[in-house]
């Protein structure tokens, strides 16, 4: 298994770029909209070119997800 891989998902750990406070935690990403889990079904494929544009952009699926609906711009 490769190294950064998560050993139990098989996916790749989050990216490196998140913010971190003071204490340590996690900056939220939208101060004005806390983030909440949620479900969907995609094809292989598609999930396959979003962890693409996710490794270009150095970012998580989650995040190019969400620059997409927010009529944000990736390449």
């Amino acid at each position: 298994m490769a190294e950064n891989m998560d050993r139990y998902s098989g996916t790749k750990q989050k990216s490196p770029r998140r913010l971190h406070t003071a204490a340590g935690k996690f900056a939220p990403d939208y101060q004005e909209e806390p983030k909440r889990l949620r479900t969907m079904r995609l094809t292989d494929t598609a999930w396959a070119k979003l962890a693409q544009i996710a490794d270009r952009n150095q970012i998580t699926r989650s995040e190019v997800i969400e620059i997409f609906a927010r009529d944000g711009e990736l390449y």
